[in-house]
């Protein structure tokens, strides 16, 4: 097991956001205008022209309420975006075509720093993200679990081997992993740990047989 997740320079989980902001602009060819300018703000609301890619749901009060979305064109909606008009709520992905729900990305709500454009080189999804499930065996039972803050990765928890309780822990600096920890004895808590540099090359590896909580080195 350890051969196999022990890399020097892990690549921080990405993901593929469909909806962002106001205008939704991940949606390619969706079009978004607001009600005229001259309406009151409080009056204001995102619309989003219906294509046979993209379908809008508006409620009684005309806000938007969910998108329905075809990412492939295969003529199957395969993304729901539940919105409180321009927010995104919610968003649910079905990644591999067979009609159940793999992924679960929910949103915060936006605040005024999230108008503004990221810094050059920054390895952030959208900033109003705070959390993404996966179910990684695409049975929509969830198996992953990842955590964000203002757009950048903190850590993760996964459930690897199926039995339903998590088994591997990612804990993430600057976007970086720096801690990596493993239950190899499936006794629920961690009983081997990787640790890594800024830079992302492995340090160490600690262990903890008896389960006291308490880590020490291994001989390398």
């Amino acid at each position: 097991m350890l051969a196999v997740i022990n890399f020097n320079r892990p690549a921080v989980v990405k993901s593929v956001l469909l909806l962002t902001g106001a205008c939704l602009a991940a949606f390619v060819g969706a079009a978004c205008v607001q009600d005229p300018k001259d309406a009151p703000p409080e009056r204001r609301e995102l619309q989003v022209k219906s294509t046979d890619q993209l379908k809008p749901q508006y409620d009684g009060n005309g806000k938007l309420r969910k998108l329905e979305y075809d990412r492939n064109k295969d003529g199957k909606i395969d993304t729901w975006g539940y919105m409180d008009g321009a927010r995104v709520e919610r968003v649910e992905v079905d990644e591999n075509g067979d009609g159940v729900v793999d992924r679960w990305e929910y949103h915060r709500a936006a605040a005024a720093s999230d108008t503004a454009p990221p810094d050059p080189g920054e390895d952030r999804v959208d900033r109003t993200v705070e959390r993404i499930e996966r179910a990684t065996r695409f049975d929509g039972k969830v198996s992953r679990w990842e955590y964000f803050s203002d757009g950048v990765l903190t850590r993760i928890e996964e459930d690897t081997d199926g039995d339903g309780k998590v088994d591997k822990w990612e804990t993430y600096s600057n976007g970086t992993l720096s801690l990596l920890a493993l239950d190899t004895q499936r006794r629920g808590t961690p009983d081997r740990r990787l640790v890594y540099r800024a830079d992302g090359s492995l340090d160490r590896l600690e262990a903890d047989p008896n389960g006291s909580g308490v880590f020490t080195p291994l001989n390398q």
